[in-house]
């Protein structure tokens, strides 16, 4: 009787272990189970991401080498047309003896033909990045602040240290200074705006400060050109802020963005 009774004991304290074991056992799956699960989770958000990012370079690619080829069309085409219009009136004008009305007619068509020609080099500059390559940053965004300067707005531009930066991203960055420039002139309501570079150790610093109406992220104006600001930013790496000043009115925008890019 004592040894069925043990025997009892043992197979109920057998089983018991075995149940332990075996809770224990599907315990650690489950646990080795969701960490799997969790890094494949971890590792499609990372491709994703990644996916993401390669899709955004891409696009921004695709809007860089439009404007090339308009800029290159524009210069090209029809830059070369309105030359050979000047050329032909100015012969006419030798040719035959303009007076009065006949005269202040082609003075007035000689001045629309050298706006328009200007014109069209200033876009196609704008537009073409080979312009950019031999210009660099700094004077790319001196020239753009001059050429909106006194129209309608005071632009002050200054520079603190000095880096002759042409690449790739350094491409970015300006497409991002002439949007956000861009931008203040088409809805700040600003008559003053400050555009300030500073070479810092490793960093480049990029700040804007309108006297407008203001950021307001409620008001429905984060478009497309913000959109690309934003990409931009995220492709360069760079920390951005926009928002209001903390002592006047109006909107300020930094940009922190590091000199070498850090490849994952």
């Amino acid at each position: 009787m004592e040894e069925l009774q043990s025997s009892i004991v043992l197979v109920i304290v057998l089983g018991t272990i075995g149940m332990l074991l075996l809770i224990a056992g599907m315990s650690l799956f489950i646990v080795l189970y969701q960490k799997r699960m969790l890094k494949e989770k971890k590792k499609q958000a990372e491709r994703e991401l990644e996916y993401q990012s390669q899709m955004i370079q891409m696009q921004l690619e695709s809007q860089e080498q439009e404007r090339k080829r308009i800029g290159a069309d524009l210069h090209d085409s029809l830059g070369s047309l309105l030359w050979g219009a000047k050329v032909n009136a100015s012969f006419l004008q030798r040719s035959i003896e303009l007076k009065n009305s006949a005269l202040d007619s082609y003075t007035e068509l000689n001045y629309i033909l050298d706006e328009s020609i200007n014109t069209v080099r200033r876009i196609a500059w704008d537009l073409t990045p080979d312009a950019f390559l031999y210009a660099g940053l700094s004077e790319s965004v001196r020239k753009l602040c001059n050429q909106f300067d006194g129209k309608g707005i005071k632009i002050v531009f200054n520079e603190e240290g000095a880096e002759h930066w042409n690449d790739d991203r350094a491409l970015q960055v300006f497409r991002i200074v002439q949007e956000l420039v861009s931008n203040s002139l088409k809805h700040s309501q600003a008559n003053l705006l400050h555009v300030s570079l500073s070479w810092q150790s490793g960093n480049l610093e990029v700040k804007l400060n309108d006297n407008g109406v203001g950021f307001k992220p409620d008001a429905g104006r984060n478009g497309v050109g913000l959109w690309n600001v934003e990409q931009r930013a995220r492709q360069l790496q760079a920390k951005i802020h926009i928002g209001n000043p903390p002592i006047c009115s109006g909107t300020e925008i930094v940009l922190q963005i590091p000199l070498h890019h850090d490849k994952e």
